[in-house]
């Protein structure tokens, strides 16, 4: 589940509360405000969220809490954290009423906060006083009370338990009396006995005892913050008696402990996500130990959610994982790593011992997996780097069994372990992102165009730009391998708009030398679709240069579409008020874009080669005459990518396809030369 999922589950269990929740960061700053704590304090959350969290003490706590947060930080024992307790609430109004406070601290990313869950007790004093004036009225509204209410004598036994204490016990009202508190408490610190039986001591000053119980139950234990008071009785033999008030907290604690797991965990898999395994690596290992850190990643993944869906991906996932748990032999520990991938955690004997479980690991995800009549089979790598002979540093355990990985996969092995050498593969990287800088700076790429013809008359009617770089020490070098380092170092954006230049030269170099004006498209970066420059950008270009924006299309992928946000909507619509029209590319592979058709208002729509590959099959014919009918149906020109055979035109022009693109008709060549232009490239 993407982490924007896991935010609305816990929104959802806060809102949900009866109590108010508040988290605070480490420096008292109110972070989340549910509509219970509006409720209780009078403020809404926007009144308060990033404002301390002392205006909602009286004086002189509200001066105090600051010092107590800082000395607690510096490891001072905590006076309330972990413990339940009585205190103040000060009102929006400027009046204080009582509540019942549990503070919990967990720990993100590094950075604690801290969760208040607080409960109003205005009605518990309430129902206090109105004991103190009359036992009969007592008895009438202490047992139509949700809260647990007892009395214990100085032998703590039992001498009065409402109507909601006998419901979670499971216990008759009757048979609890005479009932030693401490037999159904359970109370395994053994702290719950010492502190009320102090309070009955002549000598004790302890008026009241604030304590968190787990209390046996009809479903085994229900967690009840407890607070016990002196109350005076008129009994032979008996000067004292505890008052309890109990509030069950099992329903909040269990919500809370679902949401940190959600937090922790892939939902699909059941295995910690990547976060949380790198934060639990360094604890978990035995130093005296020797350890494999394994990257395990099925190689044709992403065709299989292409083919058949995310939801059979998902399946094949879940599949994985359990044959993961039971080929394993021993303790371990696992995470999802991105789409396919898990990592492991394992201690081993030796090289070969992990050598040897890598090994039975690979053929149990090998074997064929039945989804819907069809056997799918899992091709398998994994990288391995062992600690501490690789490292002992978690993140760079990660960072080398991955390195591994892609050895293994480079090299179509099924098991590779790290090894230094592999830091020439580091360099590589390396260098081609400074030499893509330095490429761009230099304006040392080519554009090259391929044709988009009509399936009919076999005419031009438009190019796509695609982008080559003649390495001076490397030839030529593949997009496939320069591409995702441009995105990865921020230099998507850079070589896109020096694309978009490029481009634009060209079209205004061909009206120059007196020949007709093409239409180009440029396929950019998902990221570029976020920056709310970019349509000034184009539009100065094209001004620049004295070219129609109805000359440049943009092509979007489906990728970008699944990520769409309100800033990439806002930018397109933007690109589509110039005039440029947009085009969806690799349609079909992400499986989201029929909601999003109308609402993009796209131009037109490309095929992904994938189905054109698979267009003799029954499966594949029929997938792509359904994308080609939902096109025509939203106005949409048709794009066929890929084509490779006379035999594909013939089968999509009879589908109604408009366009084609493919080597069948060219491959793709140096712009200038494919459009006549005899003259040098212009600079910038």
């Amino acid at each position: 589940m993407e982490l924007s999922k896991l935010d609305d589950l816990y929104s959802t269990l806060l809102e949900s509360a009866v109590d108010g929740i508040i988290t605070i960061d480490e420096r008292g700053i109110i972070k989340s405000f549910n509509s219970s704590a509006e409720r209780l304090f009078g403020y809404t959350r926007d009144e308060v969220i990033g404002r301390k969290i002392n205006m909602l003490m009286p004086r002189p706590v509200s001066r105090e809490h600051d010092k107590f947060i800082r000395n607690y930080l510096k490891g001072e024992e905590a006076r309330i954290i972990g413990i339940g307790r009585e205190v103040e609430g000060l009102h929006k109004e400027g009046h204080t009423f009582p509540l019942h406070l549990s503070v919990g601290e967990a720990v993100k990313d590094g950075r604690r906060k801290f969760i208040g869950i607080c409960h109003d007790l205005t009605s518990y004093h309430r129902v206090l006083r109105q004991l103190a004036e009359a036992e009969e009225r007592y008895r009438d509204i202490v047992e139509s009370q949700k809260q647990l209410i007892c009395r214990v004598d100085s032998k703590l036994r039992i001498t009065f338990a409402n109507a909601s204490f006998s419901q979670i016990i499971g216990v008759q009202q009757d048979s609890l009396i005479g009932i030693p508190l401490t037999e159904i408490a359970l109370d395994d610190d053994q702290q719950l006995g010492p502190r009320l039986c102090k309070m009955f001591q002549n000598n004790s000053d302890l008026d009241e005892v604030n304590i968190t119980v787990t209390m046996k139950s009809r479903d085994s234990g229900a967690l009840v913050d407890w607070s016990f008071k002196r109350v005076d009785v008129q009994e032979p033999g008996e000067k004292l008696e505890l008052q309890g008030f109990g509030i069950d907290i099992s329903e909040k604690e269990e919500a809370l402990k679902h949401a940190l797991y959600l937090e922790n965990h892939d939902q699909l898999t059941g295995f910690l996500n990547k976060r949380a395994f790198t934060s639990a690596l360094e604890p978990w290992i035995n130093p005296r130990r020797t350890y494999a850190l394994m990257h395990l990643d099925c190689k044709r993944f992403t065709m299989i959610n292409q083919k058949y869906g995310y939801d059979v991906g998902d399946q094949v996932i879940a599949e994985a994982a359990a044959r993961v748990n039971q080929t394993l032999d021993r303790p371990c520990l696992c995470a999802r790593e991105g789409g396919s991938g898990m990592l492991l955690a394992v201690p081993v004997r030796d090289h070969a011992d992990a050598n040897a479980l890598a090994r039975r690991l690979i053929e149990s995800l090998e074997r064929p997996t039945p989804i819907d009549g069809e056997s799918l089979r899992l091709e398998t790598a994994c990288g391995i780097a062992l600690y501490p002979t690789n490292s002992d540093q978690p993140d760079t355990l990660i960072q080398i069994a991955g390195s591994a990985l892609q050895y293994a996969k480079t090299h179509d092995q099924p098991v590779a372990f790290f090894s230094p050498q592999f830091h020439a593969g580091i360099t590589w990287q390396l260098d081609i992102e400074q030499g893509l800088k330095h490429a761009i700076e230099t304006e040392a790429l080519e554009i090259y165009l391929q044709p988009k013809l009509d399936l009919t008359s076999h005419r031009i009617l438009s190019y796509e730009a695609l982008v080559r770089w003649n390495h001076a020490e490397h030839g030529f070098i593949s997009p496939a391998a320069f591409i995702p380092v441009a995105e990865r170092t921020m230099l998507g954006q850079t070589l896109d708009r020096y694309v978009l230049s490029a481009v634009i030269r060209l079209i205004a170099n061909c009206r120059e030398q007196g020949l007709e004006e093409p239409v180009i498209a440029v396929n950019m970066t998902a990221k570029h679709f976020s920056d709310t420059s970019l349509p000034v950008f184009i539009q100065e270009l094209l001004d620049t240069h004295g070219v129609s924006a109805n000359k440049l299309q943009l092509e979007i992928t489906e990728g970008i579409v699944m990520k769409l946000r309100r800033t990439t909507t806002r930018v397109l619509d933007e690109l589509r008020s110039l005039g440029i029209e947009i085009s969806l590319d690799d349609f079909g592979t992400g499986y989201s874009s029929l909601s999003y058709l109308q609402q993009l208002y796209v131009h037109e729509l490309k095929i992904d080669k994938v189905f054109i590959d698979d267009l003799e099959s029954v499966r594949g014919a029929t997938l792509v005459r359904s994308i080609i009918a939902i096109g025509k149906v939203s106005g949409l020109r048709i794009v066929a990518e890929g084509i490779e055979t006379e035999e594909q035109v013939n089968v999509l022009r009879s589908m109604n396809c408009d366009l084609g693109q493919g080597y069948f008709f060219a491959k793709p060549q140096p712009g200038r030369r494919l459009l006549g232009l005899d003259a040098p490239p212009l600079s910038h």
